[in-house]
């Protein structure tokens, strides 16, 4: 399953998010990278969070990756479980410093969002 952000503005008249820019201004990661990114940024109600006010997920963002600076996030290795009649599962893994890099590549996303208008950023 996927995770994607989105930026949004807050109408305040309509009382509702509304999603801002083009389609591929859209950030995408596996659920399990997703709660491992979001872990990170100190969320702890990962898919129930409403959207959250862009300076602040930026300032979790920033924060995070002073944090990782000269530590990448570990490696996961690949692994397989499969058995005689049972239903093989792989798991692809992750490579090492993976999550850093989404980390910046997200800040880059909110940042030119929050400089289009954006107000807030939600995921689901």
């Amino acid at each position: 399953m996927t995770v994607s952000f989105y930026p949004y503005v807050f109408d305040a008249v309509a009382n509702r998010y509304v999603f801002v820019g083009a389609e591929n201004e859209t950030f995408e990661l596996s659920s399990a990278n997703a709660s491992d990114l979001l872990s990170i940024l100190g969320f702890e109600d990962l898919w129930s969070a409403p959207p959250q006010p862009i300076a602040a997920f930026l300032g979790r963002l920033i924060a995070a990756l002073r944090n990782s600076t000269g530590r990448p996030s570990v490696e996961i290795p690949v692994t397989v479980d499969q058995a005689p009649g049972r239903l093989t599962v792989i798991d692809c893994g992750r490579a090492e410093g993976y999550l850093n890099r989404r980390l910046h590549e997200l800040a880059i996303l909110v940042q030119q969002s929050r400089e289009a208008g954006a107000t807030h950023v939600g995921w689901g």
